[in-house]
């Protein structure tokens, strides 16, 4: 049950997350129809699989989703046999890094108040193990949108992000090396890179605990061989588009609670300050047309203010009937 669980880990907050613009009617119809076959296929086989264990709730998948020649129940399906020739193991090793990275980012975000919708300008990445070589298009895409970055940087060494000090692990090493210890941590504290030789004993980098300290204007964190790091300055560009990015998230929040449908089309009036109207006014395409709204003006709005990124700010959303 376990790999099934972190299968529908996956699925929901990766995949289907991912996706949920391709699931929308887009201008490429064809990749909107690849990628709701791809989905349909996986829940119908994930409902056989979980229908041993979650007998009631699978057979209510199946059901809304079988073709018209598939049996009636889920229980009198075959269960799935896996076809090993259909895995790529690189790509799937490529995309567990990239997880990685923005999980790593994500936290960075979280642990030093820097909200995703704030564009940052780079994300610095080494990966020790070279699970990410190659051409890097396609992740930068991926990791760009998903941690809302300008520019991903790929570093060979993590020096280039954070001075590093090494320290010996005792509880590890001292069963090793016994009274030699102490001269021991001596020789790790001088070294530079990993893997290293004393007395024929290899120390890896699984041996000693590394000290970073991050360069200025730049947050470090690492997991295994994956280490990244976040520029934290902020342009007069990169603090426009975040008020434009936070102004998208309060709409359609407001859209949410008024009750209307995502293909609704709508007018939006703003009481604001000026950087917050030039914002607005930089990012309209952007704004205009992920709130699907027709207009968007600036004027007098009723009610209290609401906070924009530090700005009062009173929005005024309607329903174009």
């Amino acid at each position: 049950v376990r790999p099934f669980v972190a299968f529908v880990e996956d699925l929901t907050n990766w995949y289907i997350r991912r996706s949920r613009r391709r699931f929308w009617k887009s201008r490429d119809e064809g990749d909107t129809l690849d990628a709701l076959r791809t989905l349909r296929y996986v829940l119908v086989q994930l409902s056989k699989v979980a229908a041993p264990f979650t007998p009631f709730i699978s057979e209510t998948i199946y059901r809304n989703l079988r073709g018209e020649n598939d049996p009636e129940s889920v229980h009198l399906c075959d269960f799935p046999t896996a076809r090993g020739g259909a895995r790529d193991a690189k790509l799937e090793r490529e995309m567990a890094a990239v997880q990685t990275v923005c999980r790593l980012g994500r936290q960075l975000r979280t642990d030093n108040d820097l909200k995703v919708r704030q564009p940052l300008s780079a994300l610095h990445v080494v990966i020790a193990d070279g699970s990410l070589d190659g051409d890097s298009s396609w992740r930068d895409v991926l990791i760009g949108d998903e941690l809302n970055i300008k520019k991903i940087d790929y570093a060979a060494d993590e020096k280039a992000l954070a001075d590093v000090s090494y320290k010996a692990n005792f509880k590890v090493l001292g069963p090793k090396f016994g009274p030699k210890m102490k001269a021991v941590a001596a020789e790790i504290e001088k070294a530079t890179s990993f893997p290293i030789s004393i007395d024929g004993i290899e120390i890896t980098i699984d041996d000693v605990v590394v000290r970073r300290t991050p360069k200025e204007g730049m947050i470090v964190a690492n997991e295994g061989a994956i280490v990244v790091g976040l520029e934290t300055a902020l342009t007069p560009e990169l603090v426009s588009e975040g008020i434009a990015r936070e102004f998208v998230s309060q709409v359609q929040n407001l859209r949410k609670e008024a009750g209307y449908s995502v293909s609704d089309r709508v007018n939006i009036t703003v009481e604001s300050d000026g950087e917050v109207v030039a914002a607005l006014e930089v990012h309209k395409g952007y704004v205009t047309s992920e709130l699907m709204a027709d207009s968007l003006v600036y004027g007098e709005v009723a009610g209290d203010a609401g906070d924009l990124n530090g700005h009062k700010t009173k929005i005024s959303v309607v329903r174009i009937d």
